[in-house]
């Protein structure tokens, strides 16, 4: 059950309005978790405690969403076989897609929300159509064998699996906070996980990978690396994969992916690409911005590992999304189990003629 609305006397109200409040809600605490914590100044993530790195080799994507919930492990319901959809209209992006899926799919508090949550992608990847759903497997192979032609190997199934685990959980990132507001309004869980969708469709949350892919394809293109960059920052352009709000140093998690990148296509032409781009673009940020750490982030690794596994760029930020769907549903149930309303205030501006 939820709890009234705050009521707040004329004397609070005032007090509050002598508040100064950082754009962006920076550094501002609105709320407390167990499931993830961040170190930015020292490059940690942790999940329930445990570093990323640690969680990666220890839990499989669907055993991670039972774990992230309930801090329990439990074996997952695996989910039924899933034929391939009609296929979808061309317009529809493919998160847009997953929204739909999520809206129609059948959720009651008596389901299990392990195999609820892991036969989302399924459905998903059947609405591009192009492969079979084996039946079995670990959904991250399931997935790509209903989005490719070409069955996967169990190699590249293990990769996209390492990748959703670490795209699982960020803690109070744009999206995850929707889905907490929505969780705190009483709404269902299909409802706030299609909040979390809708934000991550913006740009600044959601399309990092899609930009590095760009940046991959121009440097693939281009007959020296160095230039490209150099030109890039003399127009004032941002090289997409570098950088991050959060983490004043290495983003752990591209730690990790490079090395599960590294495995999946060590002698393949994407990976010294990338290797020299990202050795490249550091060399070029430690001597223009010497002030400033501006180090790899996931996003670099994440949008060339979606490259070797032949995920069209239209289909990156979905498949983010299917990872992430974990992180959101372990928010919603820690916030439902608070019980309490996010209602925040609004600092009223008269405005500028």
């Amino acid at each position: 059950p939820l709890l009234p609305e705050p009521q707040y006397s004329d004397v609070e109200v005032n007090a509050m309005s002598e508040i100064v409040v950082p754009a962006g809600l920076e550094g501002v605490v609105v709320c407390e978790t167990s499931l993830s914590e961040i170190e930015g100044n020292r490059g940690l993530l942790t999940y329930r405690g445990i570093p990323i790195q640690q969680v990666v080799a220890q839990y499989h994507w669907e055993t991670l969403i039972t774990w992230l919930v309930t801090g329990r492990t439990a074996r997952p319901v695996p989910p039924s076989k899933v034929s391939p959809a009609v296929s979808s209209n061309q317009e529809t992006s493919p998160l847009a897609m997953l929204a739909e899926e999520v809206l129609h799919s059948r959720w009651s508090p008596d389901v299990d929300f392990g195999e609820y949550i892991s036969r989302l992608p399924l459905t998903l990847a059947s609405r591009r159509g192009l492969g079979e759903d084996p039946g079995d497997g670990l959904v991250a192979l399931r997935y790509l064998s209903l989005m490719r032609e070409k069955p996967p190997t169990s190699l590249e199934a293990e990769a996209l699996d390492a990748y959703w685990v670490m795209a699982a959980e960020h803690s109070l990132n744009a999206s995850t906070f929707a889905v907490r507001i929505s969780a705190s309004t009483g709404a269902s869980l299909p409802m706030a996980l299609v909040s979390g969708i809708g934000v991550l469709a913006g740009p600044l949350h959601g399309g990092a990978p899609t930009g590095v892919l760009r940046l991959l394809e121009e440097a693939a293109a281009a007959t020296d690396i160095r230039k490209l960059l150099t030109d890039k920052l003399d127009r004032g352009e941002r090289l997409m994969g570098f950088g991050h709000r959060v983490y004043r140093t290495m983003d752990p998690r591209a730690d990790a992916l490079r090395a599960v990148f590294q495995r999946l296509a060590w002698d393949h032409d994407m990976v010294r690409l990338a290797l020299a781009v990202e050795t490249t673009a550091l060399d070029l940020l430690r001597s223009r911005k010497p002030n400033r750490v501006l180090a790899t982030n996931v996003e670099f690794y994440a949008g060339a590992l979606l490259y070797a596994l032949d995920i069209p760029e239209s289909w990156c930020p979905a498949t983010f999304a299917c990872g992430r769907l974990a992180g959101w549903t372990a928010h919603y149930m820690e916030q439902r189990a608070e019980g309490r309303l996010i209602r925040p205030l609004a600092r009223y501006r008269v405005a500028e003629e």
